[in-house]
């Protein structure tokens, strides 16, 4: 006698899950990443902004002659220099005492001066003078003996001021004199005296070795 047949029941294995898809993108985006160098900063506590640096801007360039914007120009004009005239040798040693403490040393000088050329002459209210003369460019003791001179041959009692200046170049100068100055005062009060003054002045009057006179008669 056959056995019946033993039925079998076959274990179905179960497939696995398939794996989630991954997160769409939109076209042209890229996954947000933070900026770099920014860490996290602690909650509570501000951050002092950093110095504000303004952009750079390149120098304007400004036409010469015109003055810079904003700023009131004044147009200068250059004069062409001209050359100095070579001063007499400083080894020429004055007659008398200088700088001179008496009158009579002062008029001692006098037979050291140069020749000279007057340029111009004016006169001005007060009964006063001013005389100008050009002459070589020389040492301050011969300035004075120059003007002296002049002052001597140009004297006259009209005037109670007479001014000498002198120049040794004939071109606008800022200073009024630049080779000595010798003013002149008639009949000055001086206490109970009257007296002739005599207020000599070197160089331009403002030079380190101008010397300055002051006699009186």
């Amino acid at each position: 006698m056959s056995k019946p047949p033993v039925q079998t029941t076959a274990v179905r294995a179960k497939a696995p899950y398939p794996p989630p898809p991954p997160p769409q993108q939109t076209p042209g985006q890229h996954p947000r990443q933070s900026p770099p160098g920014q860490g996290y900063s602690r909650p509570g506590t501000p951050q002092a902004p950093g110095p504000q640096v303004p952009p750079y801007q390149p120098p304007r360039q400004v036409s010469p002659g015109f003055p810079a914007p904003g700023v009131p120009g004044r147009r200068v004009t250059e004069a062409p220099a001209s050359p100095l005239s070579p001063p007499v040798s400083a080894g020429a040693e004055a007659p008398a005492p200088f700088p001179p403490h008496t009158m009579q040393q002062l008029k001692a000088l006098e037979q050291g001066a140069l020749n000279y050329n007057v340029v111009s002459e004016e006169e001005s209210v007060g009964r006063k003078k001013t005389i100008r003369i050009l002459y070589q460019r020389c040492t301050p003791w011969q300035q004075v003996a120059t003007l002296l001179k002049a002052l001597k041959e140009q004297q006259s009692d009209k005037f109670n001021t007479i001014i000498i200046q002198g120049i040794y170049r004939q071109e606008n100068d800022p200073y009024g004199f630049t080779n000595g100055q010798l003013q002149f005062d008639r009949n000055v009060r001086l206490g109970s005296q009257i007296t002739n003054r005599y207020q000599v002045e070197t160089g331009n009057g403002f030079e380190i070795d101008s010397v300055r006179i002051v006699l009186s008669e």
